[in-house]
């Protein structure tokens, strides 16, 4: 099961690719809207259609990403690697996750709350257009990565 331990704090931040860029203001309102939690090995944080409530970040680790499909079968489409961001679809409308996550190793992750999140986008443009643009560079990502390995799946 999941614990919360230690606060954020933002050298933790700083040292993460994602938040480049956010000047020391930002860092500290995610901070505030932020705790680590900590996964064991096979621990499921997520499932495929779970309502999300956090965006997070792994901090330490590795996490396992893919999707469900009948019959109980799981296909991997990548691994989450740490400082990079995982279960974005908290910040968008259903707030539903499109993918399960395991951890493969036990994972430390910062979990930002989503709602608090959206409100500071909506509070602060220049805040707003860098995690925005952030996100969406993620989700590029991600659907390049699941093509890639849906095509090596067809394969198979």
């Amino acid at each position: 099961m999941k614990t919360e331990s230690n606060k954020v704090i933002i050298e933790d931040l700083k040292k993460i690719r994602f938040f480049e860029g956010y000047s020391d203001k930002q860092l500290t309102a995610i901070v505030e809207m932020s705790s680590v939690k900590e996964f064991k090995v096979k621990e499921i944080l997520f499932e495929q259609y779970d309502e999300l409530h956090d965006v997070d970040i792994l901090l330490e680790g590795s996490l396992s990403l893919g999707i469900s499909l009948a019959h109980e079968k799981r296909i991997h489409l990548g691994t989450i690697e740490e400082g990079q961001l995982f279960s974005w679809s908290a910040v968008f409308s259903p707030y539903i996750s499109t993918a399960w996550v395991m951890a493969m190793k036990p994972a430390k992750v910062i979990s930002i709350n989503a709602k608090q999140l959206n409100k500071k986008i909506e509070e602060d443009c220049d805040f707003g257009f860098k995690t925005m643009s952030k996100i969406a560079q993620t989700i590029s990502h991600r659907l390049s990565d699941t093509r890639f390995q849906l095509m090596n799946q067809m394969t198979i």
